[in-house]
């Protein structure tokens, strides 16, 4: 028996039959050379398996519209585009004549070629971009020799393997397959396969570093709970026995969350606890009806403008806006975050000039600001669907008090148009920031004093306080949200916020983890938003737990010298 640590996606605990994938679909060496009469036939082979590339990502998005959060289907835009660029496409076709390579090895080439391209350039952008193009490449070729028939063997089992693309997992998904659980070397919790995984709700643990190193055996357990996070294989009859036993334990726990589905958002001694929904394209009223949520905690504005072929114009904007607003109760907090684009979220139509590091160039409110005509644009579609609303509007990425001024003298700007041309707005729009660089944590005293609330993004702030790229595979280890750094800076935000009265709310990957929430609590942050998935879960632990108790740790948890010491702490607190 062995017993192997890895962080977790998607709580769960599942027993199985291991499938073991060692296959490689990318950089397996180039070895079949044609004959010349067989080239034109392995072009229109490649032509083929891109149609069928375009279609089956069609079928995936058509498939799961509704279905799940458009934020995390993005991807699927982002493939269609690599399918349809020329250069790429181009590359293909002369490697199959000049090189006289088979369709199969001509695409493993040129896509190899490009990953390493984007893996040498020094910028955060490209890494994700170094992701897509494997995933790209490997469901060409999986179109071009049917290796994806192989997925079939997958139903019923447990997968290990170094890597699975997130595309593959929905495509897998799609086909009906049901995958137990997954286990893989790559990847971190904050992923986008991790969090696809999380959407889907299957068990998956990552970062096994050597996996095909251990001898996996048939069957193994796959325990992604907070307390235990490991993979064991081979296990033995005492460890089957307590896992039979944990495991119905943790299915009454399912069963309990769905019982306090409808029951209030407060804590054992009352406090109550607002949970709020993340959106970023259309709402699925279903979803409002079943989970409840106090209202919409972040509605992200990118999707509008990446669906689109321009800019879109205000009715455009007003029409999606008031959709998704009109989906909750009038009295509905609904904060509305103007378009935050930039570093790894890119515009078909809008060529943005290469930075160095676009994580730390032009994004979020510095787009804004450097293009005004569009920014009015949004705030006057905004202001429309706000009105006799409890609609607010957040800034992203703002990073000093000047940002914060110039953009509410366009909001004034966007007001006076909205009145000469008589349309009905809201005007006593709320104002808030996104905390997610230090140099406003350092300042948040300043700033409560001119906005009316913030909203900590822990995605950002994290990876920004901890200078680590939570993209990268080399660093993803070190991004922490458990850094007694992140956790001090939250702290440090909210007494500034309280000074002046302001609301802080939290609506980052982190509002949804269950040891993090125990930790907001401590410090008196009561307004969460997080993904759909995880809003039952936390209404759970919320009326499991006692604020007036969880307030005597703040100080304890803000003299951690460690994450680990953190989460020692607060993991007493969630079984």
């Amino acid at each position: 028996m062995e017993v192997i640590k890895g962080s977790f996606a998607f709580e769960g605990i599942v027993t199985g039959e291991v499938f073991l994938d060692k296959k490689k679909y990318i950089d397996e060496g180039i070895t079949a050379i044609l004959d010349e009469k067989d080239v034109e036939n392995e072009i229109e082979r490649f032509e083929r398996a891109l149609e069928l590339s375009k279609e089956s990502l069609e079928d995936l998005r058509t498939s799961f519209a509704g279905k799940m959060n458009e934020h995390d289907l993005e991807i699927i835009t982002a493939h269609m585009m690599i399918l349809d660029d020329p250069i790429y496409v181009s590359d293909i076709k002369k490697s199959i004549k000049k090189d006289k390579l088979r369709a199969e090895e001509a695409v493993k080439l040129i896509t190899t070629k490009y990953v390493k391209m984007f893996k040498n350039i020094q910028n955060p952008e490209y890494r994700q971009k170094e992701l897509d193009i494997k995933d790209v490449g490997k469901r060409i070729v999986g179109n071009l020799d049917k290796r994806f028939e192989d997925w079939k063997k997958l139903d019923g089992k447990i997968l290990v393997t170094e890597e699975i693309f997130p595309t593959e997992l929905l495509n897998i998904y799609h086909l009906g397959i049901k995958i137990k659980g997954i286990v893989m070397e790559y990847g971190g919790e904050t992923s986008h396969l991790a969090i696809l995984a999380k959407a889907l709700e299957i068990p998956t643990l990552m970062g096994i570093k050597n996996i095909f190193s251990y001898n996996w055996g048939k069957d193994i357990i796959l325990d992604t709970t907070e307390i235990n996070s490991c993979v064991i294989i081979e296990p033995d009859e005492k460890t089957k026995k307590e896992y039979e036993n944990l495991l119905e334990k943790f299915e009454l726990k399912k069963e309990e969350i769905k019982r306090d589905a409808n029951l209030p958002t407060e804590t054992l001694d009352g406090e109550k606890v607002s949970l709020y929904i993340n959106v970023s394209g259309d709402l699925d009223s279903e979803e409002v009806r079943t989970l409840k949520p106090d209202g919409i905690g972040l509605l992200r504005t990118e999707l509008l403008y990446m669906k689109n072929t321009s800019f879109p114009d205000e009715e455009n904007q007003f029409k999606v806006y008031s959709g998704i607003v009109e989906k909750f109760d009038k009295d509905s907090s609904i904060i509305i975050r103007t378009l935050d684009i930039g570093a790894d979220k890119q515009l078909p139509y809008f060529k943005m000039k290469n930075e160095t590091n676009s994580f730390l160039g032009l994004r979020g409110i510095r787009f804004s600001l450097q293009n005004q005509d569009i920014f009015i644009t949004q705030l006057k579609a905004i202001l429309r669907a706000a009105y006799n609303r409890n609609v607010k509007i957040m800034y992203p990425m703002v990073t000093n008090i000047s940002e914060l001024r110039e953009a509410n003298k366009l909001l004034e700007r966007a007001k006076k148009e909205l009145k000469e041309e008589n349309k009905l707005y809201k005007e006593d729009i709320e104002i808030g920031v996104m905390i997610e660089v230090p140099s406003i944590v350092m300042m948040a005293d300043v700033f409560a004093q001119e906005v009316d609330f913030f909203s900590i993004g822990t995605n950002d702030l994290t990876q920004y306080i901890l200078a680590t790229d939570r993209l990268s595979e080399t660093v993803s280890s070190m991004y922490d949200c458990y850094n007694p750094a992140v956790l001090r800076s939250i702290a440090f935000v909210k007494k500034a916020a309280d000074l002046y009265g302001k609301k802080v709310s939290v609506c980052g990957e982190m509002a949804g983890d269950a040891k993090a929430i125990v930790a907001f609590l401590s410090m008196g942050i009561k307004d969460l938003s997080m993904v759909g998935t995880s809003i039952l879960a936390a209404r759970s632990l919320i009326r499991s737990l006692n604020y007036d108790k969880l307030k005597e740790i703040k100080e304890k948890l803000l003299l951690c010298h460690d994450s680990k010491e953190v989460k020692e702490i607060l993991i007493k607190y969630i079984n």
